[in-house]
């Protein structure tokens, strides 16, 4: 049996103003050079993810928007930038690399990516958040680290989120 390295934390029942407290509590804590996945169908609440993010990096939340049509927006912060990414439109992994993330990415960058299935990405400071609509009010999220210092990070987030949530909290 192969030994896994993964670390998966769930969440259950994730508002919108929890899953931007999430967002901008991990924003308070990146380095640069992360990788955030992000999955989900249409409204389940990327998007309102990396705004919490971008709250937490010190960029104005209301600057964030998708990048469906624009397919890259970067969001200068204090700290770090956001480089916000969107494959949904894309049809290949070809058209994902010529978008050139890998120069866009450095110690000064933080790299959040909606519909990330449409390419191949690897990375050793990398999150997958799959985000999953339970209904109008409510989200279901699991949250992947792959590495130590990223489990580290959200142990601590989770353990600082004062809501409800922080009650449904199970790690496999």
């Amino acid at each position: 049996m192969e030994r896994s390295d993964k670390k998966i934390y769930e969440l259950g029942n994730v508002n919108e103003k929890t899953l931007r407290k999430l967002g901008r509590l991990l924003g308070q804590k990146l380095a640069g050079g992360e990788i955030l996945l992000l999955f989900g169908n249409l409204g389940t609440g990327k998007t309102t993810f990396v705004k919490g993010m971008a709250e937490g990096l010190g960029i104005n939340p209301d600057f964030v928007r998708s990048p469906t049509f624009t397919l890259i927006n970067v969001y200068p912060g204090s700290r770090l930038q956001i480089v916000h990414a969107d494959f949904y439109r894309l049809e290949s992994e070809e058209e994902v690399e010529e978008l050139g993330l890998e120069e866009m990415l450095d110690e000064n960058s933080v790299l959040a990516i909606e519909w990330p299935e449409k390419a191949h990405l690897e990375g050793t400071k990398m999150l997958k958040i799959r985000l999953y609509y339970e209904n109008e009010l409510s989200r279901r999220l699991e949250i992947e680290s792959n590495s130590d210092r990223l489990d580290g990070l959200l142990k601590e987030i989770l353990s600082d989120l004062k809501t409800n949530t922080a009650s449904s909290i199970d790690r496999r």
